[in-house]
Formats: C-alpha cells, sequence, structure tokens
C-alpha cells in the first residue's frame, strides 16, 4: 500500500529540485519541466519567496533559490558531525558516572537534546528525549550556556520566554538566575535541584563550537538521593575532564 503524502509538499520539492539543477527560471519554463499548471506554479513560488527560500529577478522576472536551503544543509551536517563526534565521550562519562548524560545544543532562547545516553544499570528513568527543546532557565546545562552570555542578553530571553513552572523549586525569578549564573561562572558549573524534575538533580558544563560561541552543553543527571558531597565532586571532576575533550574536539583548539 503506498504511503499517504501531501501533494502541495511533493510539488514544491519537485520544484526546488528542478531550480537547484539551474541558475534561474520562469514560471513557463518551471510549467513545461514539471507539467505543473502555471497557477500552481506561481503560488509555491510565491510561498518559497515569502519563506525566503527563493528571489524574483527585476529585469527578467525570472527565479532562482536563495542560500537559506545550503544554510539548513550545513546545520545538519555540522549537527550530525558534532553528535558522531561527541558520543563516544558521553558514553564513556556516563559509563565512569553510571548516570544519564545529556548533550544539547543551543536552540534560540531554548536548549534542545541532541543525544542521550543511558548508563548501563539504568534504573531511574528521565523524562527527556532526543529532540525535546527546553528553556535554558529550567535546566542546569541550559544555566550553563546562559552563564557565557552578557546579562543584557540573559534579561532578553527571560523576557521572551514563557518561563513555566515545572515544580516547587522551579527558579521564578530573573534575580535568583542572575545569582546562579554568576556562580556557574566562578565554577564552571551550573546545577538543577529538582527545578525540572522532581527527585533529580543534574550538573551541567557548557561547550564552545569552533566559532568559540558556548553554543552546546553537556549534563549529568541523577537521583537527588545521590547528591551527596562525595558523588557530587566525582561527577563534577568527571565532567570538567569530558568538557576538556570535548571542547577541543569541537573547537579545533
Amino acid at each position: 500500500m503506498a504511503k499517504e503524502t501531501v501533494q502541495s509538499v511533493e510539488r514544491a520539492f519537485q520544484i526546488i529540485e528542478l531550480m537547484a539543477r539551474n541558475e534561474t527560471m520562469g514560471i513557463r519554463e518551471i510549467h513545461h519541466e514539471t507539467g505543473l499548471t502555471v497557477t500552481v506554479v506561481h503560488r509555491i513560488m510565491n510561498t518559497l519567496v515569502e519563506l525566503g527560500y527563493a528571489k524574483q529577478e527585476k529585469e527578467t522576472e525570472k527565479y532562482f533559490l536563495t542560500y537559506r536551503l545550503l544554510v539548513m544543509g550545513n546545520y545538519v551536517q555540522e549537527r550530525n558531525n558534532v553528535i558522531r563526534l561527541v558520543h563516544p565521550y558521553l558514553k564513556q562519562l556516563s559509563d565512569e558516572c553510571k548516570e544519564t548524560v545529556h548533550f544539547v545544543q543551543r536552540a534560540g532562547n531554548k536548549i534542545r537534546y541532541i543525544d542521550k545516553v543511558l548508563p548501563a544499570a539504568n534504573i531511574f528513568a528521565t523524562g527527556s528525549y532526543i529532540g525535546l527543546e527546553l528553556e535554558m532557565s529550567s535546566t542546569a546545562v541550559g544555566k550553563a550556556i546562559l552563564a557565557e552570555l552578557p546579562e543584557e542578553e540573559v534579561r532578553e530571553i527571560w523576557d521572551q520566554s514563557d518561563n513555566i513552572i515545572f515544580t516547587p523549586k522551579t527558579i521564578q525569578n530573573l534575580e535568583q538566575l542572575l545569582k546562579e549564573l554568576e556562580q556557574a561562572r566562578e565554577t564552571g558549573f551550573a546545577y538543577d535541584w529538582e527545578e525540572r524534575e522532581a527527585g533529580l538533580f543534574c550538573v551541567g558544563t557548557s561547550i564552545p563550537d569552533y566559532k568559540g560561541t558556548y553554543n552546546y552543553g553537556i549534563s549529568i543527571s541523577a537521583p537527588i538521593t545521590r547528591a551527596e558531597e562525595e558523588n557530587l565532586n566525582r561527577i563534577q571532576e568527571r565532567l570538567r575532564e569530558t568538557k576538556r575533550t570535548v571542547s577541543e574536539l569541537i573547537s579545533g583548539k
């Protein structure tokens, strides 16, 4: 049985793939090459222009694709390459600490989970999953990334965020967040003490990309019952070592 598809999307990609092989194309050229009606072609091209994926030459009225698709492709390539590069070290960290390890990437005013490694004997489930996006202020690793930003930008992000209260311990005011970020700058670590999930604590640290911008982060999540000082010190030390290695891999420095 054939899979159900969306015809308008199929047509749009039919045009995009055709235009990728040509420098510029007019409405009627696209119509002749694809067999789509002039009306349909015109509507799709208007949409692509509106979304920034195509532009129209004023002189010839022909269309050409912008670099936006290339930029998207580069993002995908970079993300996939980074994950493949970093994953073995995340697994090593998880094995050493026997806890859940996350790797995240900044996505606008949020963080996106792009990799997750569970310990071999995992008996404690977390609500995180690859692809999940959360506000930075509600996670340890998000705070670690925020700590690398100027205070003015942190304030803007706070004002633009929903600031959802997940638990009674979720940060609910900006001044408290700024105080924690100052501590994170001093220690290199940020924390989440049951702020996102009850019964769970996290330690996070930021990771620079090849441009030196702190767009990545690593965190370790564990039951709050394992937050005693000795174990916390051990987690921080392992996380510090992993940060050093991964930072060198990604930034090339």
